[in-house]
């Protein structure tokens, strides 16, 4: 049985809230947030037992989520350290980890960097649920304590989510090229959007489709990445300096058919390639659905959408979540057949959102 400690009471450690306290191995569930509404909310809804009025109060604990700003990570371990057990874990589920880790090591505490592959633009405890983390990676920090590494895991497992060893460099790198880049790229477009737009602002007006689908990560909480891009300052540069030479060079083809009918072609195969998104290498209409990994769940889904005479294409579950609420992604035969989907799902009170 585990005693949980969660400091930040927000979206991320709200679900882990509802989540793990409907797991049979927690014992107790105690968090802290500087927003009193939620953590009585969370105390009334049955998500915690009790709440925190400082840090000693997490003295039993035996897992502390940090759950905060990555900027205010090691802060919260620093002021931990003299408070809990010698064997209890902290852990965070901040999206970079060097610079995390090369504070913490100064610090001399049981700590397990983290990083769930999961969220979304949302934040609150009242936008939280308990389904999040089911099926979806959740990345750990190998170190040399595997007994707190198999730990996690275990708690990791509880919130249905798949445990995935990773070391902090090779963490931040990766994170670098497909979240941290990809963020700064998207608020930068919308940026010039607005740079760009005249007085009767008809850009925005007529913004919709493939901008709309590749910005809607801009809409992410701004300090959350003013601290992400101060924390992996190193890698998201190296990286912008990598994608500024690929424009540079795209710049000099445009054109040039043959050469920008390549660069297209190449992108679209590998893109088709990521995690059965697309069939037979042709683009299909698809939707992400928010279900719980119930026994029935998705035969629940297709049944509702076969009794309705739509024919699903393809159908799995999304493991990388980060950006996306769903763990269920559904492929129809074509844009008409998805739009019916959509209003039916919509209808029966399922969260849905639109890939394609």
């Amino acid at each position: 049985m585990y005693k949980i400690g969660i400091i930040g009471l927000g979206f991320m450690g709200g679900c882990i809230a509802r989540s793990l306290s409907k797991s049979k191995k927690i014992e107790e569930i105690c968090a802290f947030d500087s927003n009193k509404e939620f953590l009585q909310t969370a105390l009334n809804e049955g998500s915690i037992n009790r709440i925190a009025k400082e840090l000693s109060d997490f003295k039993d604990s035996d897992i502390i989520f940090l759950c905060t700003p990555v900027g205010l990570i090691s802060e919260f371990a620093k002021n931990l350290k003299d408070i809990v057990k010698n064997d209890c874990i902290i852990t965070d589920i901040g999206s970079t980890k060097r610079t995390i880790l090369d504070s913490i090591k100064k610090i001399d505490i049981n700590f397990v960097g983290a990083h769930p592959m999961v969220g979304s633009e949302r934040t609150g405890y009242n936008t939280s649920n308990d389904y999040l983390f089911e099926n979806a990676y959740y990345i750990l920090i190998d170190n040399e304590n595997k007994a707190s590494i198999e730990k996690m895991k275990d708690i990791i497992r509880e919130l249905k989510a798949i445990p995935v060893l990773l070391n902090e460099k090779e963490h931040d790198y990766i994170m670098a090229v497909i979240s941290h880049v990809p963020h700064v790229i998207a608020a930068s477009l919308v940026n010039l959007v607005k740079e760009l737009d005249n007085r009767e602002e008809k850009m925005k007006l007529l913004a919709a489709g493939g901008f709309k689908d590749i910005t809607r990560i801009a809409s992410s909480d701004p300090t959350m990445w003013e601290h992400i891009c101060k924390e992996n300052e190193n890698e998201i540069v190296l990286v912008l300096d990598k994608y500024i030479n690929n424009l540079k060079s795209i710049r000099e083809k445009i054109g040039i058919g043959d050469e920008m009918h390549e660069f297209f072609r190449t992108s679209k195969v590998y893109r088709d390639s990521f995690a059965n998104k697309k069939i037979n290498g042709q683009a299909n209409p698809t939707i992400n659905v928010s279900i719980k990994d119930e026994k029935g769940s998705i035969a629940t889904v297709a049944t509702l959408l076969a009794e309705n005479d739509i024919n699903i294409k393809n159908i799995g579950i999304e493991n990388n979540r980060e950006n996306m609420n769903g763990a269920l992604f559904i492929v129809f035969e074509n844009y008409e057949e998805k739009e019916k989907g959509f209003e039916i799902l919509q209808k029966n009170k399922y969260e849905v959102r639109n890939i394609k």
